[in-house]
């Protein structure tokens, strides 16, 4: 009686493990219980995706810019970050983020020139012209010009003013120029002509004792001169001439002998080196 008693609760017992356990299980006749494994079953719930997932929940409203049409909000440069106000083209091209890498490559790399001429009738034409040389130990100059270039015949008449600045070993500040000039040209043939040319200069701050500025043949300086050319082809010549500079140390004319080349660019341009 009592060993029944005991396989009862035993019975009852396994029949609660079962219904909780994940394994089956079975007895024996010799009361022997076996649990073998079975396979179990996994449900994975995978939310589907869709665009409504990436939607922040914070979404900034914009408020409309009270200003009528025609008229633009001012911003002033302090708004702006400091990447923007330097890259901004305004500064172009009086500012390069690159200029000292580039003056260390050649001290030349910021030299130009650039000429423009606009024809206002079939002999006269309007000449601008700007241009900026350095040379190294020499100083460097930046000019501005504009004039006028009459044409008729075997005849050319070219007459302009020009202001700029220029810097030397002895002034490394710029300093300033102003002056004007004109020159005259006969072609007596298809290859041989004759020129000749004045100018006068003003130097600012007394810079009659540079030695650099009185010095530099390809400065601007008071002179008075002629030369005459011979054209070998359409591209190249010599010339061959004197210049009266003036010296104001002795206040004299002092004459420079000149034996140069003539180059003629694709635009038809001519270019002399003297």
């Amino acid at each position: 009686m009592k060993r029944g008693f005991i396989m009862l609760i035993s019975l009852f017992c396994l029949g609660q493990i079962q219904a909780q356990s994940r394994y089956d299980f079975f007895l024996t006749n010799e009361g022997i219980m076996f649990f073998p494994p079975t396979a179990k079953e996994y449900n994975l719930s995978i939310p589907q995706l869709n665009y409504n997932l990436y939607i922040p929940e914070y979404k900034p409203t914009v408020k409309p810019m009270d200003f009528e049409v025609g008229e633009l909000p001012m911003q002033t440069a302090t708004d702006r970050p400091m990447d923007m106000q330097i890259l901004s083209a305004a500064y172009s091209p009086f500012f390069n983020i690159y200029a000292p890498m580039l003056r260390r490559v050649s001290p030349m790399a910021f030299d130009f020139n650039e000429i423009e001429i606009t024809p206002l009738s079939d002999k006269l034409s309007a000449v601008v012209n700007g241009w900026q040389y350095t040379w190294p130990g020499a100083g460097g100059l930046t000019m501005f010009s504009s004039g006028m270039a009459w044409q008729s015949g075997k005849w050319t008449v070219t007459g302009s003013g020009f202001a700029g600045h220029f810097h030397t070993p002895f002034n490394l500040s710029p300093e300033y120029l102003m002056g004007a000039n004109a020159k005259v040209r006969y072609d007596i043939n298809q290859r041989l002509a004759v020129r000749a040319w004045g100018q006068y200069t003003h130097y600012f701050n007394d810079q009659k004792d540079n030695p650099h500025l009185q010095m530099n043949p390809f400065f601007n300086h008071t002179s008075i001169g002629g030369a005459m050319e011979y054209k070998f082809n359409d591209n190249f010549g010599v010339g061959m001439g004197v210049d009266y500079r003036h010296n104001p140390r002795n206040n004299k004319f002092e004459p420079q002998y000149m034996f140069y080349p003539v180059f003629k660019t694709k635009s038809g341009i001519q270019i002399r080196v003297h």
